[in-house]
């Protein structure tokens, strides 16, 4: 009998043991997640799209997903803030930009960019067309090929190949800056998405500071420095002011 009852506690540790395993393995996590979202059970979908997140565990998909979800509940902030972590790891995707437009249509703030020169614009467009990963393995296949070209030149010593490598060259030089300048940005620049209905931005950090404009959920903000609990932010129009760090997050 006691070994009837040790083999179903066994039995039951094993199978529990099992559930516990299948639960935590995001590829099943992300599917029951899907089959929520599908079924119109948007909440559901959010709590386990962030449980995957929990784990340490990034993906565009994901952000994605979890911004439609979101979009759904008509959270508009959230829904942004998760499209543009999305757009990290798949930049570009024609989905993806094209549910952030439709979503940024539903913020109040409609801010109008500082005119730049045309140079500028040009250059920051430049910058853009490909993202980190694809111009860094363009940055190393080209410096493959230069290396080959000169290796061959040092070996026949044609005119044509002195020619091939200084296009490869020029080439190589003007993607390495533009992944230089990506990189740059990526460590340096902070932008962040108000997740608050309404936020009044002040002069200096503190509740002493006059305000200065208003801010509404779902826009996109640069976060320039962080003092204390405060952070100093600016917007495409050149206005700067501060907030409390709770009134977003950072992307």
């Amino acid at each position: 009998m006691v070994l009837r009852i040790t083999k179903w506690v066994v039995f039951f540790l094993f199978v529990l043991g099992i559930e516990v395993l299948l639960a935590q393995n995001p590829d099943i996590r992300f599917i029951e997640a899907n089959q929520a979202y599908a079924e119109g059970d948007y909440q559901h979908a959010i709590e386990i799209y962030s449980k995957i997140l929990e784990q340490g565990i990034e993906s565009g998909e994901v952000y994605f997903n979890l911004g439609n979800a979101y979009y759904k509940t008509n959270n508009i902030g959230r829904a942004i803030l998760y499209y543009e972590k999305a757009r990290k790891f798949i930049e570009g995707d024609p989905a993806l930009e094209q549910n952030l437009k439709l979503t940024q249509l539903k913020i109040v703030d409609k801010i109008e960019p500082i005119p730049e020169l045309f140079i500028v614009e040009w250059w920051a467009e430049l910058t853009r067309v490909f993202s980190l990963e694809t111009l860094l393995w363009l940055s190393f296949s080209i410096f493959s090929i230069l290396i080959t070209f000169i290796i061959l030149q040092i070996l026949y010593t044609r005119q044509f190949l002195r020619r091939i490598i200084w296009a490869t060259t020029v080439l190589f030089v003007l993607i390495f800056v533009i992944t230089f300048s990506q990189i740059y940005e990526f460590e340096t620049w902070q932008f962040g998405v108000i997740l608050e209905e309404k936020v009044s931005v002040v002069s200096e950090p503190g509740i002493g500071g006059t305000e200065v404009f208003i801010l509404h959920e779902g826009t996109k903000v640069k976060v320039n420095r962080m003092l204390n609990d405060w952070l100093e932010i600016s917007i495409p129009d050149g206005k700067t002011g501060w907030l409390r760090e709770t009134s977003l997050e950072v992307i």
